[in-house]
């Protein structure tokens, strides 16, 4: 593949797949104040590996590297010690543009994704979020089946139960 065969390619990789790296990385924990950077980084990565990405394979390459680009920007953000930049770091408001009852969704389905075990998290995204199958998930995240079955299994029953216990305030508040 010549230069500017890569180069059409990785165009069209960043043109289809932008969106939703960058609604990867923020369902898997990265502050909107730092998902930018790290979907430049995914892309990035694409860049220098152009050659390896096998056609038809394009989104699972990137989401692999999304997810390391993630785990990646949660360790750095976690090891500051100034708690109040983490505070602000952790922007889980949805911007102003959206209608309230969209904000309000959004912002409670993140917080609730938020509280899930990371591992729990991971598993729950990229099955139910971006569609992935289980077998997809060990690959990626390099775990036998059984654990993602048992991880989305427990992510799904925390959820669903975490929602509930919100409902129930909210109706409770009424």
């Amino acid at each position: 593949m010549t230069e500017q065969e890569q180069q059409a390619r990785l165009r069209a990789i960043v043109e289809e797949y932008f969106a939703d790296v960058w609604r990867f990385l923020r369902h898997l924990g990265v502050p909107e104040s730092s998902v930018d950077d790290a979907a430049q980084d995914v892309f990035v990565v694409a860049a220098r590996r152009i050659h390896e990405i096998q056609v038809g394979r394009e989104r699972s390459f990137l989401f692999g590297t999304a997810y390391n680009v993630a785990q990646s920007a949660r360790r750095r953000l976690f090891r500051s010690d100034d708690e109040e930049a983490l505070e602000r770091a952790v922007d889980r408001a949805p911007t102003p543009e959206e209608h309230l009852d969209d904000q309000q969704t959004r912002s409670l389905a993140l917080r609730l994704l938020q509280e899930l075990d990371e591992g729990m998290r991971e598993v729950f995204v990229l099955y139910e979020i971006e569609g992935l199958t289980m077998q997809r998930i060990a690959e990626l995240m390099n775990l036998p089946i059984g654990t993602v079955g048992s991880r989305l299994r427990r992510a799904r029953e925390e959820f669903l139960k975490r929602f509930e216990r919100h409902r129930n305030s909210v109706r409770g508040a009424k």
